[in-house]
């Protein structure tokens, strides 16, 4: 068991209050200096963070940019029913031409500028082809509707919504930043009329870090002012007001400056870092201003009352940043980079709280001591505190009620752990009612294929008999492909050929051309129906470098299959189709491969349901670890761990009764829940501990803990939730579950420090844990 405090911890507490005022100041100015580096904090915005280096989906990815460019593409698109007159093509013209002349636009790719069927050699603008009268608006309107190359892509099937694809230089020294290019691109979109619609995956990533920003800045305010209501309100003095700020606000400084200096970004799970510290610092400076009340109410004056305070409160602190910190360094198991940051990052926070706190509170507290140093008891304290301490005489009288309870309450919750689905549509990290949503929404319900993966297929040489047999097998292949349900369209080269070939039929170009309108297209191109597919690939090659450039890498010899995917509902019914794909595509290509975003966000958030099992398995051995160290007893270590495991197991199994989906930020759930409710028990275990070391019996010291520290636990818990619950402010669906779900877990935490952890100590005193 371990000793309430060590030989050496009353010289440190005296060192200290002697040094308070030095501390203080170093403190402080520590905070000054560290304030303009924490000030140059940025968001990575790179969204290949997300993802395993080592996972072959990736590698695929990566691939897929390599041989065919890295440019990301933002969507517009609006309404015309004039689509296919004069006006209809001008108005989509001007469009083309204003988001070209956005700085960081590489390109846009529309109708305005698209071959026509039926002469695709024709590099006119079909606005000019309609103004000679050689073919009408309906004409038009059924070869743009008939193309497969363009329905579903850039027009709907009902010809009534037109899509321009806008492609995003890469950023670099040259370039804007995306933030800026997609904000252009926006007001662009909302000059044009009738107002045109933007999403697209940039878009969606350019909202995320948008929204993180933003809730940086306002969920760190609002979560201050609300612990300061709420400390004002429980303690009404105003240096224990000021003093859990100062730390607070100490610590996240520190916390940032020293991730700017070791070059951390912040990322999209990110955002609860202010809200987490301040609620760490306010939490661990109640349990300060509950002793030190204590220590006063017995008469002692300021500083030797702060002297006691200290000497049995610092090791408990101690224990408690260190086990918060051991909770959140659990994350860095995880295979996804910015949950192994953001556990890298709190578990610093929380150790700098713990400095904050040791070099902040003698000098505030003691400082001016003119001027009252009590802190006022809370509103209904002494109600609370007979009802906490009757508490501890129900749960001794009738252990074996609450034992069948809890065990009840536990299969029920836990069993909900089988139900736990994963959140595989991007656009559930945001609110129904939100913009981007409303847009993901309006492509999906005109243009349906939104979502899209990749094949990447390698070919033989062109030269040889076996590229005539590959060609074919890669149109059967689409065909087989495009009769599943979920798949709108499949896009090749094939389809480039076919496109170019079906215009080039014998006597239908001459037809489209009269001897006054020349065909730009060079003489030998007319011939291209009656040659090899080969030379046919070849020649469009030469003659449309860029279209065939999207589809067909000749270097590497590697052809890509464009996959436009329908809405499906579900992590499981997405695994199935990605396999079924990949299936048919082996079979016809042993080599193929699938990529893009759409398969790796399948099956990275898939991985975060695995690994948010294994970091709380790491952060309840870490923690475990730490509690038989710091009480010496491996019988204490699980006593501290159960009544805090169980109902963080409860509160995610919960989860799949209800429906709620794993994502980025709940992944983190279990293994941050638990180095938070920790702390109840180090608390509590020291408290009675200490009575029993003063000579209470048993009963007694367990009431005494439960007056004291079971006062402290709840009003700290208090203001934990209050600080939690200011994450539902966020416009991020993440952040806003992982507020609520951490609060709940943090009340199922206190419930089973007050409840069970005294039933577990009554064992334990049974067998002769604790010295008589």
């Amino acid at each position: 068991m371990a000793k309430t405090h060590t030989r050496l911890l009353p010289g440190l507490v005296d060192g200290l209050l002697r040094l308070r005022f030095v501390l203080l100041v170093m403190c402080l100015a520590a905070a000054a200096l560290s304030f303009g580096p924490a000030q140059r904090l940025d968001f990575d915005r790179s969204i290949e963070t997300l993802f395993r280096a080592d996972d072959p989906r990736y590698e695929n990815y990566r691939e897929d940019k390599a041989l065919f460019g890295g440019l990301e593409t933002a969507l517009i698109a609006y309404d015309d029913d004039e689509l296919f007159s004069v006006a209809g093509l001008e108005r989509l013209g001007e469009l083309e031409a204003q988001l070209k002349a956005v700085p960081g636009v590489a390109g846009v790719v529309s109708l305005s500028q698209a071959r026509r069927p039926q002469a695709p050699l024709d590099t006119r603008p079909l606005v000019q082809q309609l103004q000679t009268g050689r073919i009408t608006s309906d004409e038009l309107k059924s070869e743009i509707l008939g193309a497969d190359l363009y329905r579903g892509r850039l027009i709907s099937r009902d010809g009534k919504t037109v899509a321009l694809l806008v492609e995003l230089a890469a950023t670099g020294p040259r370039e804007p930043a995306r933030a800026a290019t997609i904000a252009h691109i926006r007001q662009v979109a909302e000059r044009h009329h009738p107002p045109a619609i933007v999403a697209g995956g940039p878009v969606l990533m350019d909202d995320v870090y948008r929204h993180l920003e933003q809730d940086g800045v306002t969920l760190g305010v609002a979560s201050s002012l609300i612990l300061t209501l709420v400390i004002a309100l429980l303690f009404r003095n105003l240096r224990w007001i000021v003093l859990p700020l100062f730390v607070v606000q100490a610590a996240l400084v520190w916390t940032r400056a020293t991730l700017v200096l070791s070059g951390m970004q912040m990322s999209m799970v990110s955002s609860p870092l202010v809200a987490l510290v301040t609620v760490i610092g306010v939490a661990t400076v109640v349990h300060v201003t509950i002793r030190f009340r204590e220590e006063r109410e017995q008469s002692a004056e300021p500083p030797a009352a702060l002297r006691a305070t200290l000497i049995h409160i610092v090791p408990a602190i101690f224990w408690t940043c260190l086990t918060t910190a051991a909770g959140f360094a659990a994350l860095m198991a995880c295979g996804i980079a910015p949950i192994q940051n953001f556990g890298q990052m709190m578990a610093i926070g929380s150790m700098f709280v713990f400095v904050a706190a040791v070099g902040l509170t003698p000098g505030i507290v003691l400082l001016a001591r003119r001027f009252s140093t009590d802190p006022a008891h809370a509103p209904g304290e002494r109600p609370l505190t007979e009802a906490l301490q009757r508490t501890a005489d129900t749960v001794q009288q009738r252990p074996w009620h609450v034992v069948l309870v809890a065990m009840a309450l536990l299969a029920v919750c836990s069993l909900g752990v089988i139900r736990l689905q994963v959140a595989t549509d991007f656009t559930e990290n945001f609110r129904q009612s939100s913009p981007i949503v409303k847009a993901f929404h309006f492509f999906m319900d005109r243009l349906e294929g939104v979502n899209t993966m990749d094949i990447l297929i390698d070919l033989p040489e062109p030269s040889s008999p076996e590229f005539e047999q590959a060609i074919d097998a890669l149109r059967r292949l689409q065909a087989e492909l495009e009769e599943e349900a979920a798949i709108v369209d499949t896009l090749s080269m094939v389809d480039l050929l076919d496109f170019v070939r079906g215009g080039l039929l014998p006597g239908v170009n001459r037809e489209r051309t009269g001897p006054d309108e020349p065909s730009s297209a060079p003489g030998w191109l007319s011939q291209l129906p009656s040659v090899s597919q080969s030379m046919q690939l070849q020649l469009l090659s030469r003659f449309v470098p860029q279209q065939m450039a999207g589809f067909w890498n000749r270097q590497n010899n590697v052809a890509r299959v464009f996959v436009q995917v329908r809405q499906v509902a579900g992590s499981a019914p997405k695994r199935q189709l990605v396999e079924r794909i990949e299936s048919a595509t082996r079979e016809a290509f042993p080599t193929a491969r699938t990529a893009g975003l759409y398969i790796l966000f399948i099956y990275v958030v898939q991985s975060l349901l695995t690994d948010q099992w294994i970091t709380f398995a790491l952060s309840i051995t870490g923690i475990f670890l730490m509690m038989t160290l710091a009480f010496r007893s491996w019988r204490l270590g699980i006593a501290a761990l159960l009544p805090n495991a169980a109902p963080i197991v409860m509160v995610v199994g919960t989860m799949g009764w209800m429906g709620l989906k794993i994502n980025t930020a709940t992944a983190m759930l279990a293994s941050v829940s638990m180095g938070l409710a920790i702390d109840f028990s180090i608390h509590y275990l020291y408290r009675f501990q200490q009575e029993l070391a003063s000579g209470k019996p048993f009963y007694q010291a367990i009431r005494a803990a439960h007056g004291s520290v079971g006062l402290a636990m709840v009003l700290a818990n208090l203001a934990l939730v209050a600080g939690f619950l200011v994450l539902v402010m966020s416009a991020l669906i993440p952040t806003v579950h992982f507020g609520i779900l951490v609060s709940v877990a943090m009340l199922g935490g206190l419930l089973g420090n007050l409840v069970v952890l005294p039933l577990l100590l009554r064992w334990l005193w049974r067998i002769g844990t604790f010295k008589r």
